[in-house]
């Protein structure tokens, strides 16, 4: 018996040990093998003007096209000498090299060693002269090379610029005293002179206000905010007249027995010195609250975001129980069922560090899974870890069960995350078969995660000639590349890898339009009924416009006899079209019609809701079709999975040759257009600025002379003599100038070429053209080639003039070619 009683007592010991390895060993594959993100460890470079730091630079690992690398412009006095300072903060430096380039990165100017570094408390300063001049008025890039103490080499970007009288320091002032003065009851009564309130807006939100919004908004109403964090200037453009600064800093705000609520804040100035003071021509303020899953706040449907713009990036399972959202640069995941809240991704840890809380990087949510299991792309620069100085994009799966995220790919590039965040939220999608898809510089690329393998499948795909559906899961392309002369559009499914050709009938004419779901819609012109006008501008008349599924199936087909489609709008499963008819030898719009996919699904199981409250506002929240009732949240941090090799694969991109215009508004890059006039009108309307490829300015707002005027002898045969053909204008001038197609742009506008010395040919009349040669406040002055006369014409009776011929303007500007190193 006592044996027995001993057997039993070694078997049931047996039994707990080894119940209590298996745990052990499960628990073990939870822990062992993850790890926490590392820290931030770069120093963060400024340069220092009117005896205050402005323009903060970020370090790069490696070194990067200089013609993409826009963020800070800093003047250069006539002595040719700068002040750099360093923030050493973790880091150990051992030198400093300087190079400065043109602004397209393809000559370098001058190369030198900063002789030495002064130290002034936590910064270390060190001067530079240059000694070769550079030309008044151009941009170039100059870039230090940071030598660190361990071996490793740093790469840090500004753009210099030198004028002869810039106000620079009133400029200065005046943006650091708006935003501060916005947080003080006592200052911000002064701000009211600057401000042009519209009662038409709503002044709704914080999230994004401008010069037109109510005095109390400017002001944070009844918020009582406190600075966290000071701006430092960074300053976006500057020119003979007007000067752009952007501000960003931390703001908090703090209700009764309530957590601290932070807000990162990003001010936009454009301002004008005139008659010996600054003048607001332009603002815009944009705040994002950091998310705190900490303390989620939960609503009776839902959880609230609190004070963010309402296009937040989100996403749900099927089951609509999980839901996936981007908010200030981090990835969050809130659980229904669980009432869990996970902050899957974030590189910020401290708010106040500038490094961790820099947002030079988006986040693209691929998918959801039922079972909370996300997969997701980081891409643009790595503000810590072990990519800390890349920019680049990053693979991730996010493991629900495990609570890790397991890095499966990192691209390296050497571009700005601006024009890559152009490129990724244009397509960047990846199937469940670890396909990744991407739309880099117009070349399609299909990348096999699992092989470390890529195959570019079709280059040069031209934006206009190009539609890719909501999900990103579909693409489709003409194949011609031509947006109004292709016969045939490729559709390709990206989930399955699969595509399909669409083939215009004999003597018709297709367009890819965009998707509803994962349907196409395209138009199908006749041939005969596609026009082009004296300056070359067609209108494609669709007589057909189909949605067609994948596999061919028409789902819908709108036509109507003597009624022709000249393009579409997409408005929440319809397809608005706009109509037009041909009366008097021209095609002229009529009432828009619409058409409705009747197998339109509403994919967004989650949706958006406006809490209004007297304190914040309009917060944003997100709903469930379930209610939420308990408060008592859980958060956790995921971990990063640690493994031994980083999977990486190097892109051979090649830049196209073809003319891209960026337009750049509000201190960011806006919008990137193939087509000037378009480019042209978007920089009009945002109070922005247009550059070609090679960086140069095509068009700058409100940067021109009140009069000009030059001389027709000095003036290009070929644009004396009227010609609206662009390709026979190219010819005759030759490799020296760009010919630019300005039609449907303002006489405003062009007057901008105008100043810079390059007339503009105008059609006034289906038998008459003019040369636009000059203007003064009250006129314009034309050149007439059939009589070879220069008159004045009044500016209203030109505007009308050219107006009423459809505002056919052909210009042209200088090619880039290799600058003069002085003058």
């Amino acid at each position: 018996m006592k044996k027995g009683l001993i057997k039993g007592g070694v078997l049931l010991l047996l039994f707990l040990g080894s119940l209590g390895a298996t745990a052990a060993f499960i628990n073990r594959d939870k822990t062992v093998g993850t790890r926490k993100m590392e820290e931030a460890t770069l120093p963060i470079a400024y340069m220092e003007v009117e005896e205050r730091l402005i323009n903060p630079m970020y370090g790069y690992a490696r070194e990067m096209e200089q013609q993409y690398m826009r963020n800070g412009l800093t003047p250069l006095p006539s002595t040719r000498e700068l002040t750099m300072v360093l923030e050493p903060l973790e880091s150990k430096i051992e030198s400093v090299n300087y190079q400065v380039s043109t602004a397209d990165g393809t000559t370098v100017v001058e190369t030198g060693r900063i002789s030495s570094l002064t130290e002034d408390g936590e910064y270390l300063r060190g001067k530079i002269k240059l000694e070769i001049p550079i030309l008044m008025n151009q941009e170039y890039t100059l870039r230090f090379d940071v030598n660190l103490k361990d071996g490793e080499t740093y790469y840090y970007y500004t753009r210099i610029l030198q004028r002869a009288v810039s106000n620079l320091n009133e400029y200065l002032d005046f943006a650091e005293n708006f935003y501060q003065k916005c947080l003080s009851e006592e200052t911000s009564s002064e701000l009211t002179a600057y401000l042009e309130p519209d009662e038409t807006q709503t002044n709704s939100t914080y999230a994004s206000i401008n010069i037109h919004s109510s005095f109390d908004r400017v002001t944070w109403g009844e918020m009582e905010m406190s600075l966290e964090k000071k701006a430092i200037p960074v300053i976006k453009d500057m020119n003979e007249t007007t000067c752009s600064i952007s501000m960003e800093y931390v703001l908090s705000d703090q209700e009764e027995e309530e957590e601290k609520e932070y807000y990162n804040v990003s001010d936009f100035y454009r301002l004008r010195y005139d008659q010996s003071r600054v003048r607001l021509l332009d603002f815009e303020r944009k705040t994002e609250e950091l998310f705190d899953g900490e303390h989620t706040k939960l609503t009776s449907t839902g959880i609230n975001l609190g004070i963010v713009d309402k296009s937040v990036q989100y996403q749900s399972n099927k089951n609509a129980d999980i839901v996936a959202f981007v908010q200030a640069g981090e990835l969050w995941s809130y659980n229904r069922s669980a009432n869990k809240t996970t902050k899957v991704f974030g590189f910020r840890d401290d708010v106040l560090d500038d490094r961790e809380n820099l947002q030079k990087h988006g986040i693209k949510i691929v998918r959801v899974e039922e079972s909370g299991d996300i997969d997701f792309v980081v891409y643009g620069h790595m503000n810590r870890d072990v990519h800390e100085g890349d920019v680049g994009i990053t693979v991730y799966h996010y493991g629900a069960e495990l609570n890790q995220i397991n890095e499966q790919l990192f691209i390296p590039m050497n571009t700005s995350y601006e024009y890559l965040k152009n490129d990724m939220e244009q397509l960047s999608y990846i199937s469940r078969d670890d396909i990744l898809y991407l739309m880099l510089e117009d070349d399609l690329y299909q990348i096999d995660i699992k092989k470390n393998s890529y195959t570019i499948l079709q280059e040069n795909i031209q934006q206009d000639c190009c539609v890719v559906s909501k999900s990103q899961a579909s693409l489709a392309w003409m194949n011609e590349m031509q947006e109004n002369a292709s016969t045939s559009i490729t559709v390709m499914n990206l989930e399955e890898g699969t595509s399909n050709l669409i083939q215009a009938p004999q003597g018709q004419k297709c367009k890819a339009l965009g998707f509803i779901n994962e349907d196409l819609i395209y138009g199908l012109a006749n041939e005969g009924d596609i026009v082009t006008d004296s300056a070359g501008n067609v209108t494609f008349a669709m007589a057909t416009v189909r949605i067609q599924q994948f596999d061919g199936t028409v789902v819908k087909e709108y036509h109507e006899d003597q009624v022709w489609v000249k393009g579409i709008n997409l408005k929440e499963g319809s397809v608005e079209m706009e109509r037009i008819q041909w009366e008097n030898d021209a095609y002229v719009p009529v009432s828009s019609s619409h058409i409705m996919n009747n197998l339109q699904k509403n994919e967004e199981t989650v949706s958006i809701r406006l809490i209004t409250t007297e304190r914040k506002a309009t917060e944003i929240g997100l709903d469930f079709d379930k209610s939420v009732t308990n408060n008592n949240v859980l958060f956790v941090d995921s971990n990063i999975v640690n493994t031994d090799k980083i999977s990486t694969i190097d892109l051979d991109i090649i830049r196209q040759e073809s003319n891209i215009y960026y337009v750049y508004a509000k201190g960011i890059l806006d919008s990137t257009w193939t087509k000037v006039s378009e480019a042209i009108n978007r920089a009009e309307q945002q109070m922005g600025v247009v550059l070609n490829r090679q960086q140069q300015y095509v068009w700058e707002r409100g940067n021109r002379d009140d009069s000009h005027q030059i001389n027709p002898e000095e003036v290009p045969e070929a644009v004396l003599s009227g010609t609206l053909d662009e390709n026979t204008l190219q010819q005759a001038l030759g490799e020296e100038y760009h010919v630019l197609n300005l039609t449907g742009c303002s006489l405003d506008s062009i007057l901008y070429l105008v100043n810079k010395g390059n007339p503009v040919i105008a059609k006034v009349s289906n038998t008459e053209n003019v040369v636009i040669v000059g203007y003064d406040k009250f006129n314009t002055i034309l050149y007439y080639p059939s009589t070879q006369e220069t008159k004045y014409y009044g500016l209203q009776d030109s505007t009308s003039l050219f107006g009423e011929a459809g505002n056919v303007f052909i210009g042209y500007m200088d090619s880039m070619g290799e600058p003069s190193k002085g003058e």
